[in-house]
């Protein structure tokens, strides 16, 4: 019960910090969309930050238990599983708004330091990950890794961009495949 609790404390606070962010959004808010008393959400967090803050690190957790689905399905071969990768990189702008949001003020260098640490946490567990599904030497390993980390974030803004200024030259499958071919896996 207390963990249902407060999973639905931060399902609730995704929903207001995405929409209205970090200094628009109250307690008091929350709590209303909730039925519950502020004092239920000062129970699980110690301030509205840590509320904030809590909820960007549940969003990157549900976002590395997905990407943990998509390498964990054995039926495609790695070149289709980094293809879904980029799938799923290329919708966390409508899944994980709170991360995506933090990624996008860190490439303009306006996060705070807690935000910054949130994204190199993310990168970090993220390389960790990838890097078990790549063949190779480790040191090998280890720098791929990092470059598909970085290179398919590059490519969700990226895509983001081009769906906005030009939608009939988004990036397909069929060329998506020919990109992740190019790393010769």
């Amino acid at each position: 019960m207390e963990k249902e609790r407060k999973q639905n404390i931060l399902k609730a606070a995704e929903k207001r910090f995405s929409r209205h962010g970090l200094n628009k959004t109250t307690l008091n808010e929350i709590a209303r969309d909730l039925r519950i008393g502020k004092a239920t959400i000062y129970h699980y967090f110690t301030t509205k930050e840590d509320l904030f803050f809590q909820t960007i690190e549940w969003e990157i957790d549900l976002y590395l238990e997905e990407l943990k689905v998509v390498f964990s399905n054995e039926q495609y071969s790695l070149k289709e599983q980094l293809v879904e990768y980029f799938n799923l990189k290329a919708s966390a702008y409508s899944k994980y708004k709170l991360l995506y949001e933090i990624l996008f003020c860190s490439m303009k260098e306006e996060v705070s330091e807690k935000e910054a640490l949130l994204v190199k946490v993310l990168f970090d567990k993220e390389t960790e990950f990838i890097k078990q599904y790549i063949p190779g030497k480790k040191e090998q390993q280890n720098e791929t890794a990092y470059i598909l980390v970085l290179r398919s974030w590059g490519e969700m803004f990226s895509y983001k961009i081009k769906a906005a200024t030009d939608p009939e030259k988004i990036l397909g499958k069929e060329n998506l495949i020919k990109y992740i071919e190019s790393y010769n896996f």
